[in-house]
């Protein structure tokens, strides 16, 4: 999706002739019959020449082919205002208010999820890290005992907890506070959280999880492809499970508006990155990311894309040389750049940064203002 909005954002397109300037493309557009040298028919009207007009020497009908409408030479045409949307899954919580009815038919089908989510680790056992290092997860298997905890394994001869979110939904701050909590008493040197979304608060939990649990734990994106099956065949083992950064933000203050409201700039300052194999973080500078948005007024279930940046990529290019001076060229580096526009703050009175890293994992952080 990030790709794509890239692409709708840095395209441009020809302008057609419209029949009515007042009503827009509802109106329709401009046909013309056209022949070039070769008196081939390249305009948007063309005859239908049938047998029967052969025949019987009639002047044929004539059609219009929608797709060729009259161009309209010197305007380019650009994307205009869109929003992607998408309807995500809520987090699952143990905590409800009929546990009978609302846990039990969870059950078995979290029970065959992770059977499938540990066969899966068994047969790609490859973790992706950043700068295309690897690290591979040995001898998985169930635990013999465990109330939270989905798997374990060996990573560099030290044993490793492993707890599963849910097959449809956000991991949620409790599921990895009882697995660490679990993993700690166990004796197990690291937790990792596998998963194919997970709530910010919960992914706050995993970055601070060795000073809060005093046991380090480490969030693994997993492809959403897992669950759609045969597509499974088709990938390499180092695409299926990722080690993600969290987004590293500042929030700086600026001019208020001219009735006093204060305003605020966020800038990407970068992206914390943890190595497990190392146990050392190290850090992606803002300007060295795909992909990243901003919502300034998050309500913590939803995210509004406000603004849109595209740092590393030559895209504008393009477009700056199809619409040559018509902006100020203040504008691109804006685009491509790590500081978002002022803007006041919302009711909600948080931010939230959502960043799309190499591999399409995208990284959510969320902040208070």
């Amino acid at each position: 999706m990030a790709l794509a909005r890239q692409r709708l954002l840095t395209a441009t397109y020809s302008y057609y002739e419209l029949k009515d300037e007042s009503r827009g493309p509802a109106g329709g557009f401009v046909y013309l019959r056209k022949q070039n040298n070769k008196r081939e028919e390249i305009g948007g009207i063309v005859p239908r020449i049938t047998l029967g007009c052969i025949a019987n020497d009639e002047t044929p009908d004539e059609e219009v082919l929608v797709d060729r409408p009259e161009t309209v030479s010197g305007l380019t045409r650009v994307t205009g205002p869109f929003t992607v949307e998408a309807v995500i899954p809520t987090p699952v919580d143990a905590e409800q208010d009929d546990e009978a009815a609302a846990v039990t038919p969870m059950l078995d089908e979290s029970l065959s999820f992770s059977d499938r989510m540990l066969e899966v680790l068994r047969k790609s056992p490859v973790l992706r890290l950043a700068e295309n290092k690897t690290l591979t997860l040995q001898n998985v298997r169930k635990p013999t005992k465990t109330i939270n905890l989905s798997a374990e394994c060996i990573v560099e001869d030290m044993p490793v907890a492993l707890v599963f979110g849910p097959e449809n939904g956000q991991i949620v701050e409790r599921t990895v506070y009882e697995a660490a909590m679990e993993a700690r008493a166990k004796d197990y040197t690291h937790l990792y959280v596998i998963g194919f979304a997970i709530h910010p608060n919960a992914r706050r939990l995993v970055e601070h999880c060795s000073e809060l649990v005093e046991i380090p734990a480490t969030y693994i994106q997993a492809t959403p492809d897992l669950l759609m099956g045969d597509l499974l065949k088709n990938m390499r083992s180092s695409q299926i499970f990722s080690v993600c950064g969290l987004p590293e933000i500042k929030v700086h203050s600026a001019a208020p508006l001219d009735d006093g409201t204060p305003r605020h700039q966020v800038e990407l300052l970068g992206l914390d990155v943890f190595d497990p194999a190392t146990m050392e973080n190290y850090s992606r500078s803002g300007s060295d990311v795909p992909a990243w948005f901003l919502d300034t007024d998050y309500n913590g279930l939803c995210f509004h894309v406000c603004q849109a940046f595209f740092p590393r990529t030559k895209a504008w290019d393009g477009i700056r040389k199809a619409i040559k001076g018509t902006y100020e060229e203040s504008v691109w580096d804006h685009l491509s750049g790590t500081t978002s526009a002022p803007f006041a703050p919302g009711d909600h009175r948080q931010i939230a940064v959502k960043v799309i890293d190499d591999r399409g994992n995208e990284l959510l952080v969320v902040q208070e203002i």
